[in-house]
């Protein structure tokens, strides 16, 4: 539970952001989208996540 919330909130923030797209951009933004949610889980189970920024 500790990622899928963040990750379903960052979704919802970026398809807020991209109502205005075209039709044809949908598919970019999935993907850039599903790219930051990934690259955030591996580092910071890497351990590579800033101290400060961890709640814990």
């Amino acid at each position: 539970m500790d990622y899928v919330l963040p990750a379903v909130a960052l979704i919802a923030v970026l398809f807020l952001v991209g109502r205005g797209l075209p039709g044809r951009r949908w598919p970019a933004v999935i993907a850039a989208t599903l790219a930051i949610v990934v690259l955030v889980v591996l580092v910071e189970r890497a351990g590579l996540w800033p101290a400060a920024w961890r709640v814990r």
